[in-house]
């Protein structure tokens, strides 16, 4: 069951904190160099996007957010394809890790510093063709309606959401094989867990590592926090888990403003 730590009032800065712990020496050490990182990106972008690419229409001339973007894993390929990118993320290790590749790959992205819940929408509503996210993200938010309102206000008028994350499944079973709690499907409960990273660590260096304050969600809450937004559900798909292809590890939600 999920542990009793009390998550503090301030998730934001929780989660930052923990996202600023060494981040930038574990991508170094698990993806590379920059410039390592860059080659791999520019010999074959499209397959650097795995099954992603085949939800966009196009990449050339496109405007996209990538939403909690982390170390430009999927931003930087899309630049290469020729999308005009930004990357919201809350960490400026992410950031210095991100706009390092980026250089050494001979693109540019943006990448802004924020919540993702506090993003100025007089400078970026309605300024994206397509709002992406992909690998966890959703758990970070506590308020999925307000979250999808964002990802709304993030569009143009006919743009898309490719909203990728781990399955509703992995709450009652740690089907991915992360280390993560399991819990009744049906909980609500905010809890405190620890990074996704951490199972890469030694327990001595993991038992100082901040936290992480998540919300996991159901299938129909998902679906209904779209449809509540305004967009148009316009498909989702399941994965199967890369630990085990017998069950559920992922989805992809894809929908029009």
């Amino acid at each position: 069951m999920v542990g009793s730590v009390k998550p503090t009032d301030d998730y934001v800065l929780q989660n930052k904190r923990a996202w600023e712990y060494d981040a930038y020496g574990f991508w170094v050490r698990t993806a590379g160099t920059p410039a390592e990182r860059a080659r791999q990106d520019l010999e074959d972008p499209v397959r650097m996007l795995r099954r992603y690419a085949s939800y966009f229409d196009r990449f050339d001339g496109i405007r996209v957010a990538v939403i909690c973007g982390s170390c430009g894993k999927k931003a930087i390929p899309l630049a290469i394809l020729g999308s005009d990118v930004v990357v919201f993320d809350i960490s400026e290790d992410n950031r210095r890790y991100a706009l390092e590749t980026a250089e050494a790959a001979g693109v540019r992205i943006g990448y802004e510093v924020c919540d993702v819940m506090a993003v100025d929408l007089s400078r970026f509503g309605e300024a994206f063709d397509v709002v992406f996210m992909e690998g966890g993200v959703l758990h970070y938010f506590h308020d999925l309606n307000a979250f999808m309102g964002v990802m709304r206000g993030l569009l143009r008028p006919g743009g898309k959401m490719i909203c990728s994350d781990f399955h509703p499944f992995t709450k009652i079973a740690d089907a991915l094989g992360m280390q993560t709690p399991v819990m009744d499907y049906f909980c609500t409960e905010v809890f405190e867990g620890k990074m996704a990273h951490a199972r890469f660590y030694d327990e001595e260096v993991r038992r100082r590592m901040p936290r992480c304050s998540y919300r996991k969600y159901t299938v129909s809450e998902i679906i209904n926090a779209i449809i509540g937004s305004g967009m148009t559900l316009t498909r989702f798909d399941e994965h199967p888990s890369w630990a085990n292809k017998k069950l559920p590890g992922e989805f992809t939600a894809v929908a029009v403003r």
